[in-house]
């Protein structure tokens, strides 16, 4: 049984063929969409942190080479030690002209590609300020200034920023013509791809190096034949852009100056993930193993409970991943194969863990009672569907009876006779009762059950999935 789930495989040969998120439709239109203009554009892949973009990129990119298309990917965050983003991204060109000039020619594409860099280093080399130089004046004894040398130093640093300038922006054209040449070279003549050029984990970025990825992206590299595919959580894009403009600023108003179009990375359908889970971690297996009559259901109970959940709690991809890391781990620290988990429970209180830590701690160290947080859990959106199913009556029975109450079992049942004796009560509540009840007279009173799953969970804790 696996303890964390591997990075996912991207075979070269069919690259979405372990996507168990439906996502080739999104890489098909997407490709199409890149390919069918020739003139310089960036798309925004938004999605939520930790809802698979980046394996949907390298599948993704591994897709469009095998169309012929040329493709860069750029790590932002691994690349976020960089003192200038202008370097970053001329760099990673540089170190990937050999694999992506397979389709032109690569002798011309090196030779497009030292222009580049000569034109980078120049824009370089302008961008360093003369503050220094100002502030002495450019004499070595301060003491030497006079008004008028000032006044004549004036004049001479007024000319210099304005030649300054016009080589600056003459420059930047040159560097723009090389980089639209070098895109060009690297791909067929007969059947010409724009070269797609992939930025990853922009949203994790400091706030600062962030911006300047899409100051650069969008001035410096705005030519033809270069398509920008950025991958961010908007939102979380947007509070590392407040951060240095401030809270008042206009996000989206900003942040249409450096995208063109936006794609809404689709999330999976519900179950979807968690059933490719339960296959990674080989839990089905682990659960088929159960023969006793009272744990036979315990697999099912676990994939239900945690499709539910996850929906309710709006779980990421990741997060997912991790509640499933620490039900590996809780049956890892059991010998008995038959021993009885209460899975509805165990992953109730994972998942409370992982989404909602403060509730989880004041629940098992006894701030709030059993049915406080049942009441909770009542309050929240869409748990209706769930409360109502076999499966949730049977977790509120064992929630309201999993703690050790010395002989208090007839104050917690006395609660759902209240309801069933209750001349106010509608029908379909006094059912509901009928069966917590139900549940609760075939409940071992003398069996701390929270206490033993949560001693599971907090070991699996201990590591670091």
């Amino acid at each position: 049984m696996l303890l964390k789930v591997r990075e996912i495989e991207v075979t070269p040969t069919s690259p979405f063929e372990n996507d168990c998120l439906n996502r080739k439709e999104s890489a098909e239109v997407l490709t199409q969409f890149v390919t069918s203009v020739n003139y310089p554009m960036v798309i925004c892949i938004d999605a939520p942190w930790g809802q698979g973009k980046t394996t949907f990129l390298k599948m993704w990119k591994q897709y469009l080479e095998n169309n012929n298309i040329p493709t860069l990917y750029f790590n932002a965050w691994e690349n976020d030690f960089s003192d200038d983003a202008l370097v970053s991204l001329i760099g990673e060109i540089s170190s990937a002209i050999d694999e992506i000039s397979k389709t032109g020619d690569r002798t011309q594409a090196e030779k497009y590609l030292k222009n580049v860099k000569k034109f980078g280093i120049n824009i370089l080399k302008r961008g360093i300020p003369v503050a220094a130089k100002i502030a002495t004046a450019g004499i070595v004894d301060l003491d030497a200034i006079t008004e008028e040398a000032l006044s004549n130093f004036s004049e001479i640093i007024a000319k210099e920023q304005l030649e300054k300038y016009e080589k600056s922006k003459s420059t930047l054209v040159d560097f723009r013509d090389a980089l639209s040449a070098l895109a060009s070279s690297i791909t067929s003549h007969d059947d010409p791809k724009p070269l797609v050029f992939i930025i990853d984990e922009l949203d994790r970025c400091r706030p600062n190096f962030s911006i300047e990825i899409l100051e650069k992206a969008k001035h410096f590299f705005n030519v033809d034949n270069i398509v920008f595919v950025l991958a961010a959580d908007k939102t979380q894009l947007g509070h590392s852009i407040k951060a240095i403009y401030g809270s008042e600023l206009n996000v989206n108003g900003y942040l249409r100056r450096f995208i063109d179009f936006d794609y809404v990375l689709p999330p999976p359908n519900k179950g979807v993930f968690v059933k490719a889970l339960f296959r990674k971690f080989a839990f089905n297996e682990y659960f088929a193993g159960k023969t006793r009559s009272n744990v036979r259901h315990e697999g099912e109970h676990a994939l239900t409970i945690l499709t539910e959940l996850f929906e309710l709690y709006r779980l990421t991809l990741r997060e997912q991943e991790h509640c499933c890391s620490l039900l590996s781990l809780s049956i890892r620290t059991t010998t008995d194969i038959n021993y009885k988990l209460y899975p509805l429970l165990l992953c109730f209180l994972i998942v409370l863990k992982v989404k909602e830590p403060e509730t989880y701690k004041s629940f098992i160290t006894e701030e709030i009672s059993s049915f406080e947080l049942l009441d909770y859990l009542k309050n929240k959106d869409g748990v209706e569907k769930l409360l109502e199913s076999h499966n949730g009556k049977l977790l509120e029975a064992y929630i309201v009876s999993c703690k050790p109450f010395n002989n208090d079992s007839v104050h917690i049942q006395s609660k759902y006779h209240e309801t069933i004796n209750s001349t106010s009560t509608i029908d379909s509540e006094k059912e509901r009762a009928t069966k917590i009840l139900s549940f609760l007279n075939e409940y071992d009173w003398d069996h701390n059950v929270l206490s033993g799953l949560v001693s599971k969970i907090e070991i699996a804790s201990r590591f670091k999935t």
